[in-house]
């Protein structure tokens, strides 16, 4: 009788435990979801719609449900027209809370336009959370992805020419020839970086420049790639070869032109060093802004479709300072060193400056005069006029200096004698 009752107790216990292992496990894989994306196409032209749909099935009555949608905003542009959807700039967020309906399957409509060429991908981000309608509980999920692929429009240009490619400091060698990708170019030692002027010959064509910042002595490869409208790539490369800096008979000086003293303290060397260092064009980004600096600070805008660009100037980008920004050159004169830059200044005032690459200064665009060039103020005093005029002052004013002291002798003089 014990024996029975012993044996009746364990076998209790199998169960107990048995069930109690069970339970979890089949409450886990008691509801579970599967999400879907899919596409009305999966292949597109730029400037094709395209519609994206999220379908949901459940085993069981679908609740609360949310998730994040990833896609490459470079290439697709999201069309807001629903209000479960909110977001942009390559992440969505989808929402659909508080429902009644008893339903074990959804389905949601997102819409696309192709704006550029590439693959984008659309993915659900982490996990989506998707809740069991009766029990309150989160579903185990699972999803795919959706690749989209965009090409160039039929009508797209297959111009990858540039039109024209300058650089400062520096020449190129040889002239340059839209057919001709290989060139050279010689630099001195100071010489860290390079300004490069690209200019291609479709508008519609990208450029883009590498390895022209932080120079090395000896050989710099420099790359600037252009990107038809259709896709295809054109590559020019620049062979810059920056040489070891000379040997020195005088004190050396810094960089920045000045001197080290004794103390630890740097002191200019003259007048015009100072005066080049307060000057000294620098740019400065703060996260998507960019300004550029030489005693006033303005902001590099790109000019709104009411903003008439001067006329004889065409669309190009410059790298200043190791930042890419957008200025426009003379079309019939690409070898000027005038460029013009759209800014606002402190006071918010917008409008064009002119940028002088030889001298790496900024000041306010005039209007162009005969043949397109620009003209600066006719009351602006260039540096030497205005040594020279102060050298001619100052002769003259030692001369009247020197006539002022003999006049006084000689009346000294007069007066003694008129005294005896």
């Amino acid at each position: 009788m014990k024996n029975y009752k012993k044996n009746y107790r364990k076998q209790f216990l199998y169960v107990l435990l048995l069930i109690l292992f069970l339970l979890p496990h089949s409450i886990c894989q008691a509801a579970s979801a599967n999400l879907t994306l899919g596409a009305d196409t999966e292949s597109a032209v730029v400037g094709d719609d395209i519609t994206v749909n999220l379908s949901i099935s459940s085993d069981a009555m679908l609740g609360d449900f949310e998730a994040f949608i990833t896609y490459n905003a470079d290439i697709l542009e999201f069309k807001n027209d629903a209000s479960f959807i909110a977001g942009g700039e390559g992440l969505l967020k989808l929402t659909d809370k508080n429902t009644v309906n008893k339903e074990t399957s959804r389905k949601y409509i997102m819409r696309f336009t192709a704006k550029a060429m590439g693959v984008s991908e659309i993915a659900i981000k982490d996990k989506a959370e998707i809740y069991d309608l009766e029990s309150g509980l989160a579903m185990s999920v699972s999803s795919n992805r959706l690749d989209i692929r965009v090409s160039a429009a039929k009508t797209a240009s297959d111009n990858a020419n540039l039109k024209s490619l300058k650089l400062s400091p520096g020449i190129l060698s040889p002239e340059f020839d839209k057919d001709i990708t290989e060139y050279t170019a010689d630099l001195s030692y100071e010489d860290e970086k390079l300004i490069l002027s690209a200019v291609p010959e479709d508008d519609n064509a990208k450029v883009t420049i590498e390895g022209n910042e932080k120079l090395i002595v000896g050989n710099n490869k420099i790359m600037v790639k252009v990107k038809a409208e259709s896709g295809d790539t054109k590559v020019y490369r620049i062979t810059a070869t920056r040489n070891e800096k000379e040997e020195q008979d005088t004190d050396e000086k810094n960089e920045d032109n000045k001197t080290d003293t004794d103390n630890g303290t740097q002191e200019y060397n003259s007048l015009e060093d100072k005066i080049a260092e307060i000057g000294k064009l620098s740019v400065i980004k703060d996260g998507e802004d960019i300004y550029v600096q030489n005693g006033f600070r303005y902001r590099i805008l790109e000019p709104g479709e009411d903003t008439a660009v001067p006329k004889g100037y065409v669309k190009t980008s410059l790298i200043l300072d190791g930042v890419t920004v957008t200025a426009y050159t003379l079309e019939n004169d690409l070898e000027n060193d005038f460029l013009i830059l759209y800014a606002m200044n402190e006071d918010g005032e917008t409008g064009f400056y002119q940028y002088d690459r030889g001298e790496s200064t900024l000041q306010r665009y005039a209007e162009a005069g005969e043949g397109n060039k620009g003209i600066l103020p006719s009351d602006l005093i260039r540096s030497e006029d205005y040594k020279a005029k102060l050298t001619v002052m100052g002769i003259l004013l030692a001369v009247s200096g020197a006539v002022c002291i003999l006049l006084s002798a000689v009346l000294i003089r007069i007066y003694l004698k008129k005294k005896d």
